[in-house]
């Protein structure tokens, strides 16, 4: 039992270094205005895009650097109506819908490429269509590119959602930030992300990936980082993700695609997730034998999470206490079940 004590204090000091790493900072003086493609893919989002929309329009950037690509992705809904209108009148913002040569593509991949295709400027700028991006967020961006730098990872926030969504949210950002800072970026979120667009045409935008019905952020930072190219977390540019309303099922379906992608993950990260699984399966029951064990456990994921909400400028709340115990759990289910069944959610 002493070398098993000794084990999980090994554990919390890893918690503890892991921590300090989200807070790296990626951010430069720079004097260069980057240009913008922002491309967002939308499929029946008549009733979530209008705000994103307006968001857009409220960029504080200036114009001759920017432009803005919507995708219509096989609508049955008013969707395509709306981004047409907004396209005619706005002089840097184009509709398109997604191109019938990349019907083999899965997923949103075949939107994101019918965009690439036509995109201009230096920097691919993603979002979601059901999200919000701050006047601020190409300023902030702009401040992360060097000329090694491929790829910039943003921060997520959460809108009027759940409590379990919203620690997930920043629980899962400083798992993304702490590995970006100890130079092996494994996720992030296509909601909020920036790429050089040289980058993307290097690893052949996203034809390796094509055959994958879901991940198609995830995929395309392995893509970048094999090719040598930095990568750096940006907690500056919140992107707001505002509530849906889903039934169980859906959730459920959801939490499977978000967490159902270890097949994608390099054979390293699936080694170190088996030992987490191990370490997580562990805890109840030698806490049985030894209650301190299970103090240990408890502050080194809280420690974990109360770096990562200084980084993300969060608050504290009560309900992260007990959420800081469910959550490996809940994260672990998904997991392991969607490595083994195919999420339905938006297929």
């Amino acid at each position: 039992m002493i070398i098993i004590l000794i084990l999980y204090l090994i554990i919390l000091f890893l918690h503890i270094i892991l921590g300090l790493f989200i807070l790296k900072k990626y951010s430069i003086q720079n004097d260069k205005v980057h240009s913008f493609s922002i491309i967002v893919v939308a499929h029946n989002e008549e009733k979530m895009i209008r705000p994103l929309l307006d968001s857009l329009l409220a960029l504080n950037y200036p114009h001759d650097k920017l432009e803005i690509i919507l995708v219509d992705d096989h609508s049955s809904d008013n969707t395509w109506s709306i981004i047409s209108t907004f396209a005619l009148q706005i002089s840097y913002a184009t509709a398109i819908k997604t191109h019938p040569r990349y019907h083999d593509y899965r997923g949103k991949k075949a939107g994101l490429q019918s965009a690439l295709d036509i995109a201009q400027n230096e920097i691919i700028a993603f979002t979601d269509a059901d999200a919000a991006v701050p006047s601020s967020w190409l300023e902030n961006y702009n401040k992360y590119f060097t000329e090694d730098r491929g790829l910039v990872i943003g921060y997520i926030r959460g809108e009027n959602i759940t409590y379990m969504r919203r620690y997930k949210r920043i629980i899962s950002s400083g798992i993304f930030a702490s590995f970006s800072g100890i130079g092996y970026p494994f996720s992030c979120s296509g909601a909020n992300l920036a790429i050089r667009r040289r980058v993307i045409e290097q690893v052949g935008g996203y034809e390796k990936i094509k055959n994958f019905p879901s991940g198609d952020d995830k995929q395309m930072l392995n893509l970048v980082r094999e090719s040598g190219y930095s990568i750096a977390y940006n907690s500056e540019s919140k992107v707001i993700e505002r509530a849906r309303k889903f039934t169980p099922e859906q959730a459920y379906q959801q939490n499977l695609r978000h967490y159902g992608k270890i097949s994608l993950s390099s054979p390293l990260y699936q080694i170190g997730l088996i030992l987490i699984i191990c370490y997580y399966l562990s805890v109840p029951l030698l806490s049985l034998f030894n209650p301190s064990l299970f103090l240990l456990f408890w502050l080194s994921n809280l420690i974990f999470y109360l770096f990562s909400c200084w980084k993300h400028r969060e608050l504290f709340k009560i309900e992260d206490l007990f959420l800081t115990i469910l959550y490996p759990y809940f994260m672990l289910y998904f997991s392991i079940i969607g490595s083994f069944q195919e999420a339905k959610w938006k297929k």
